[in-house]
C-alpha cells in the first residue's frame, strides 16, 4: 500500500483530473506503481511512467489514464469500470482542450507554424486550427506512413452495440500503440463506417508495432471477450501495411497503397480466419510489412510466428 503525492497544480481541468485519479487511487487501497505494473501485465508499462502519471504535472496519454483506471476500478468495491471509463474520459479530454488552448495562446500562429504538417509528421488537430485561424485550407500531403486498419464487425450493429464495440475497439488500439510509445503527435485516427485507421508515424519501428499487435491486443481481446456473453464477444480484423498516403483531415486520406490496405482487410481469407468459434482475432500483414521485417529480423519472425504462409485468397498489390 503506497500513497502517492500529488503534482502542485492551479486550479482546472488537469487539477480535477489529478484529484480524480488520486481519489480513485485511495478507493482501490493505494495498490503500489509496481503492483499495477504488474496487474497490466508484462512489457505493458512500467511502474515509472505509472507513477508519473500520478505525481508529475504533465498531462498523461490516454492510453495510460485508461488502463490505469480499468485496474484500479476492477480493486475499487462498487466502482463500475465502463463507467468510470468514460467518466475520466471526459476529465481528461477537458484537460487536454486546456493544455491545447494554452499552447495555442503561448504560441500565435506564424506561416512557419501552419506550414509544419509535412512528411515529417502527420497534421495535428492543432495545425488545422492555426490554418484555419490564418485564412488558410490544409494543403494535400502525401507521405509514407504505418497503416493499421482495424475491423470489429460494425457493419449492422444498432447503436448500443456500435458504441460498444467502438468502445471496446478504441480502448485496445490505445494500448497497443501506447506499449510502443506512440503518442498523440505520431499518430492520426480516423473512424470508418465499418473499421478504424490509424495513420502511423514511419519513425515507429515496425518490429515493436508487430510485436504489440501480437502479444497485447491478443491478450486483450481474451480478457474482455472471457467476461462478455456470447453475443457481445468482439472479434476483429487487423492489418498493418506501409506505403504513402495523400490528404488532410479535413479533406481525408487516399492513395493506392491505402486502398489495397483495406483490399486485405476485406479478403476472404483475412474472413475465413475468424470462422472458427474459437478464433477471435485475425492478423495480416502486407508485403511490404513481411518483406522488411523478413529482412531485417528473421529470428524475431519466427518466435512471433510470421511465416510465409499460403497466399492464395489474398488480393496482389
Amino acid at each position: 500500500m503506497a500513497k502517492l503525492t500529488a503534482p502542485t497544480l492551479a486550479p482546472g481541468p488537469r487539477k480535477r483530473l489529478s484529484d480524480e485519479l488520486h481519489t480513485m487511487h485511495r478507493r482501490a487501497g493505494w495498490p503500489s506503481v509496481r503492483e499495477l505494473a504488474r496487474a497490466l501485465g508484462a512489457g505493458v508499462v512500467s511502474s515509472s511512467r505509472i507513477h508519473d502519471a500520478f505525481t508529475n504535472p504533465r498531462l498523461p496519454a490516454w492510453g495510460l489514464v485508461h488502463m490505469v483506471v480499468v485496474e484500479l476500478a476492477t480493486r475499487a468495491p462498487g466502482a463500475d469500470a465502463d463507467a468510470e471509463v468514460k467518466r475520466f474520459h471526459g476529465l481528461w479530454d477537458e484537460a487536454a482542450q486546456a493544455d491545447a488552448s494554452a499552447t495555442t495562446e503561448n504560441e500565435p500562429p506564424s506561416e512557419q507554424a501552419v506550414t509544419l504538417a509535412g512528411p515529417e509528421r502527420l497534421p495535428s488537430r492543432q495545425d488545422a486550427a492555426q490554418l484555419h485561424a490564418a485564412g488558410m485550407t490544409p494543403r494535400p500531403l502525401e507521405s509514407a506512413r504505418h497503416l493499421l486498419l482495424i475491423d470489429a464487425g460494425f457493419s449492422g450493429s444498432d447503436d448500443a452495440e456500435l458504441s460498444y464495440r467502438r468502445r471496446i475497439l478504441n480502448g485496445i488500439i490505445d494500448r497497443v500503440l501506447f506499449a510502443v510509445g506512440v503518442d498523440s503527435s505520431m499518430r492520426q485516427r480516423v473512424d470508418r463506417a465499418d473499421a478504424v485507421m490509424e495513420l502511423i508515424d514511419c519513425a515507429v519501428p515496425v518490429p515493436d508495432l508487430l510485436r504489440a499487435l501480437l502479444t497485447v491486443a491478443p491478450a486483450d481481446l481474451l480478457a474482455i471477450n472471457r467476461l462478455a456473453s456470447e453475443s457481445a464477444q468482439v472479434r476483429l480484423r487487423v492489418v498493418l501495411a506501409r506505403g504513402f498516403v495523400t490528404g488532410n483531415e479535413s479533406a481525408g486520406w487516399v492513395g493506392a497503397d491505402l486502398n489495397h490496405a483495406f483490399r486485405l482487410l476485406d479478403a476472404d481469407a483475412l474472413r475465413a480466419a475468424l470462422s472458427g468459434k474459437e478464433s477471435d482475432y485475425a492478423l495480416c500483414v502486407s508485403e511490404a510489412v513481411y518483406t522488411g521485417i523478413a529482412a531485417t529480423d528473421l529470428v524475431s519472425v519466427g518466435s512471433w510466428g510470421l511465416t510465409a504462409g499460403d497466399r492464395r485468397g489474398m488480393p496482389e498489390a
